[in-house]
């Protein structure tokens, strides 16, 4: 979207990024501001139940990701992000956190309600992009974490894109990172601890498109903690008013470190070590579209090379085959699990989405099985190409005593 009049968020990002390069005018910069980014409000309630009791939780979320970028001389471009992010617990005046300011301390893994969430300079030149700074890492093992870094692109050959990146400074707390409570190195009595995110990431990545297969390959090193890789292949046709996709995952880990720690010491002999192993993921979907109609189904298979905990994803799902809403998690994986899962919907007039997804998994743990499974019924309204309502209610059923939970969401989305 390009902005043609002046605004104050104009004038915000051109005067952030004009700093970069002087070669850019603030006029220069406010004429080449491209804006983008989504507002968005959740309601959650949640309902946990063990063999202890009950746990209910109402919140309303308030969440805006905007990010300017703005052209500058000589190829060079320039990005600033910012986020705000609040929660406040309904019917519950005294942990709302709609304040912006001294003594904030947010909602999440950013520190405060209202921050800079992107900041970096970029260079293109011919098909080669180089982007240096505070950045989302985008890689096929995260969501939407950020680090500070640098990411290459490389598109010279048609149809694939070449990618390496190296970050540091991981974000850390953020709630879909299983290992993010994790830490790694000297126990000493005396030292303040290091976090598993506090450790480098680099990888590097192949993605192509040849119609009708488009395939990624990653590979990933978390410093002293874990290699990460993945494949992804998919094949798309089209059969009359039908469309047909098969996706396969080949993914895995293998981990540098024996073990981690819940805490920054441990005495020795002393519960609190989690042991490493390596793991392997395998998946595979099939889906199909026509009338109106729309299904899926799939298969996931974990296998954990020992009895220690073992990782396929770093922050949230990835880019990895799921399904569900709340049962599946590649982040910290602790037994070996086998999945399925179906999915159907069928959408009204181009607006109206009505559908359900049920996923089933069994685990074993120390010798045992574990099933479980998740019910999920979804209605999905498009009001336009950028407003957006969403609400689902999602039942997870656990055997062996362990937690049943009940999630239900109502959400509201604007893209810019």
């Amino acid at each position: 979207m390009k902005l043609v009049k002046l605004s104050l968020a104009a004038i915000v990002a051109a005067g952030a990024l004009s700093s970069v390069a002087s070669a850019a005018s603030l006029e220069e910069a406010i004429k080449n501001v491209d804006v983008s980014g989504y507002a968005r409000y959740r309601f959650d309630s949640k309902k946990i139940t063990t063999v202890a009791g009950q746990n209910t939780a109402n919140a309303h979320r308030f969440t805006s990701d905007i990010d300017f970028k703005a052209a500058l001389d000589d190829n060079f471009f320039g990005v600033i992000g910012f986020r705000y992010d609040s929660i406040d617990n309904s019917g519950e005046r005294a942990n709302a956190q709609t304040n912006v300011g001294w003594n904030d301390d947010g909602f999440g893994e950013y520190g405060q309600t209202f921050n800079v969430r992107q900041f970096y300079l970029g260079y293109t030149a011919g098909n080669t992009t180089v982007q240096a700074g505070r950045q989302v890492l985008g890689t096929f093992f995260t969501d939407d974490m950020v680090g500070t870094g640098i990411k290459v692109l490389n598109s010279d050959i048609s149809g694939l894109t070449l990618a390496a990146i190296a970050f540091d400074n991981l974000q850390g707390n953020d709630g879909d990172m299983g290992t993010r409570n994790l830490f790694i190195g000297e126990n000493s009595a005396t030292a303040a601890g290091e976090h598993v995110y506090d450790r480098n990431l680099y990888g590097v990545a192949a993605i192509g498109s040849y119609d009708p297969v488009s395939f990624q390959a990653w590979y990933a090193a978390l410093d002293s903690v874990a290699q990460l890789y993945a494949l992804d292949v998919t094949l798309g046709a089209n059969l009359g008013s039908a469309d047909l996709s098969l996706q396969a995952q080949y993914a895995g880990s293998s981990v540098w470190s024996n073990n981690v720690r819940t805490a920054p010491f441990v005495a020795p002999g002393a519960a609190g070590v989690v042991e490493l192993d390596d793991a392997q993921f395998l998946a595979v979907k099939a889906g199909a579209k026509a009338f109106g109609f729309d299904g899926s189904v799939g298969y996931v298979n974990i296998n954990t090379q020992g009895s220690g905990a073992s990782l396929i994803s770093l922050e949230d799902q990835g880019a990895f085959i799921t399904a569900g809403e709340d049962l599946l998690d590649y982040t910290l994986i602790g037994a070996d699990q086998s999945i399925y899962f179906v999915t159907a919907g069928y959408t009204f007039a181009d607006k109206v989405r009505v559908g359900a997804d049920y996923v089933g998994s069994r685990a074993e743990e120390r010798g045992n099985y574990v099933d479980a499974y998740e019910a999920v019924a979804r209605v999905d309204y498009k009001y336009s190409k950028k407003l957006n309502f969403k609400t689902w209610y999602s039942y997870i059923d656990r055997d062996n005593n362990e937690a049943d939970a009940k999630h239900l969401r109502f959400e509201a989305r604007y893209n810019f």
